[in-house]
């Protein structure tokens, strides 16, 4: 049983090669349109903790609510999800998945820039609730910044993280 002992010389040698420089293997970066799965129905349910109707979003539902924001307006992530439980006879919308699907779509969004085509849904007018935009999307914040400004948003900075500064007057 010698050859159980001696390590696999090869299977190293790939594994070095694909190390970073903190020694672990090089990781893949996400397939945002992959995570969209078109064929992925909407679904209400009770939820058991309040004993209301909950609604589980979709990936292409929560974009194409995105999308109907018109241009030089904002959106909460709150306005969002009520829009949708408004929708669908629903009491409210996840958070959770809401949160998670705005990230696809934002990352489908990145994916479109960096193919250079244009992009399939206005993911910048999309703000958190005290009217900041996430740092934490795949799509830049400078981007959505800029593209906000464009459509005539103003914009100002607060700890670091951009801001839509007439809120009253920008959001549906």
């Amino acid at each position: 049983m010698i050859a159980a002992r001696t390590p696999n010389i090869a299977q190293e040698t790939a594994q070095r090669r694909t190390a970073g420089r903190s020694g672990a293997p090089k990781r893949r970066p996400p397939d945002w349109n992959a995570k969209l799965r078109p064929n992925l129905e909407p679904e209400i349910v009770t939820d058991r903790r309040y004993g209301d109707r909950l609604l589980l979003p979709t990936p292409l539902l929560v974009a194409e609510t995105i999308a109907q924001v018109p241009k030089g307006s904002t959106i909460t992530l709150t306005q969002l999800r009520s829009a949708l439980a408004r929708r669908f006879g629903a009491d409210r919308t996840c958070p959770l998945m809401t949160g998670i699907f705005v990230k696809i779509v934002s990352g489908a969004v990145n994916d479109d820039l960096a193919q250079r085509r244009k992009p399939r849904w206005p993911v910048w007018r999309l703000v958190n609730d005290n009217g900041t935009l996430s740092t934490t999307w795949p799509l830049d914040a400078r981007y959505r910044a800029t593209r906000l400004r464009e459509e005539g948003v103003r914009l100002g900075r607060k700890a670091g993280a951009w801001q839509v500064l007439d809120t009253a007057d920008a959001s549906t």
